[in-house]
């Protein structure tokens, strides 16, 4: 191999070393133990029962309001793939084991990211992740619409954490209309004029959802879902 072949390959593995870039494979959990049977039973349910939507992501998605859930999305023909604690990598595991197999949904719903910042990855690392999701998706799936939501502001508004989802929320915008992708942001719904949380949309910990959260959530999502 010559010298400048080995020239690359270092600076490849110092920019990965480094953190300015991640390759973006596929990563199981090692925790919690229920871990990959959850994955079993979504790869399972997606392939024997098919849903007009497939909802994704981690514990705002899995924590859906049981009632606003019932009522408003199950109805309208809808597995709820939310798994609490997941990044991006963690769901593209899932994609590569099952999660992708079975009848094409008339579209696929993905809201991920926000725990990857307590995982020391960048907002551009982040957003990578999750377009690498929107193109496996397509992929397997390329006649189903996918909805990708701009991640939801937490915290109060001079917490560093939202500038981080700032950031992931423009850089995935540029996705909107590109492989039949609609790129959602309704983070105005969840903030006050002056940028700090509306409280009552908000459990104790200022990251998740009450049910009048969730309200807001499905009814923002309503005319592109074409939810009852």
């Amino acid at each position: 191999m010559s010298f400048f072949c080995h020239l690359l390959i270092f600076f490849g593995l110092l920019l990965t070393v480094s953190g300015q870039e991640v390759p973006w494979q596929p990563a199981a959990r090692a925790e919690p133990a229920s871990w990959p049977e959850s994955v079993k039973e979504q790869a399972q349910m997606m392939k024997q029962k098919p849903a007009r939507l497939i909802f994704i992501g981690d514990s705002i998605t899995e924590g859906w309001d049981e009632d606003v859930w019932k009522t408003s999305i199950a109805s309208a023909g809808a597995h709820n793939f939310g798994i609490g604690g997941d990044g991006p990598q963690h769901v593209l595991w899932r994609l590569e084991h099952g999660l992708l197999e079975g009848a094409s949904p008339e579209a696929f719903v993905l809201m991920i990211g926000i725990n990857n910042f307590w995982r020391d990855f960048t907002a551009a690392d982040t957003a990578r992740g999750i377009e690498t999701i929107v193109e496996r998706i397509h992929q397997r799936h390329p006649a189903s619409r996918i909805l990708l939501l701009g991640l939801l502001p937490v915290y109060e508004a001079k917490s560093p954490i939202r500038a981080w989802i700032g950031e992931i929320n423009t850089r995935l915008k540029q996705r909107h209309g590109t492989q039949k992708t609609e790129f959602i942001d309704l983070s105005a719904d969840f903030l006050e004029p002056d940028g700090n949380l509306r409280r009552p949309l908000y459990a104790e910990d200022n990251l998740h959802l009450t049910k009048a959260g969730y309200i807001v959530l499905t009814r923002g999502l309503g005319p592109a879902l074409h939810l009852p």
